[in-house]
């Protein structure tokens, strides 16, 4: 029995140590997190996906919040670039912004939990700037 709730122990421990390079490393560069960024992150329209190229989805952990009304972040990502758009969703007013593009700081993908990518431009259409002040 000491073997199986060690065995559970580590396992959990090693779940929670796998980390996603490209989401953590814009996390710690702009200060992402429920209450918006630390560093402010130029507004933009949605990156232009309807040419197929090589983009990949990947939604940001919304780690240690218990704010039912903070935002979340999503990173799309152009492989052949390693530009970055970043999508802000919810918030007490329920915003939806994109920011960027911005350099990847760390381009890998390891641990990272991707979103499909087939369907982009449908799910996140090029909407118009339109004047906000949620830099965080």
């Amino acid at each position: 029995m000491k073997n199986l709730v060690l065995a559970a122990a580590i396992g959990l421990s090693s779940t929670q140590a796998l980390a996603c390079p490209l989401s953590d490393s814009l996390a710690t560069r702009y200060g992402i997190s429920f209450a918006g960024f630390s560093t402010a992150v130029p507004e933009s329209a949605a990156p232009d996906t309807t040419h197929g190229g090589p983009y990949v989805r990947v939604r940001m952990p919304d780690a240690g919040s218990v704010v039912a009304d903070g935002f979340h972040h999503t990173i799309v990502m152009d492989r052949s670039t390693k530009k970055v758009w970043i999508l802000r969703t919810g918030g007490f007013v329920g915003v939806y912004q994109w920011y960027g593009p911005v350099d990847a700081v760390d381009p890998a993908l390891d641990d990272c939990r991707l979103e499909p990518t087939d369907r982009i431009s449908q799910d996140f259409p090029r909407a118009k700037l339109h004047p906000t002040n949620n830099h965080g």
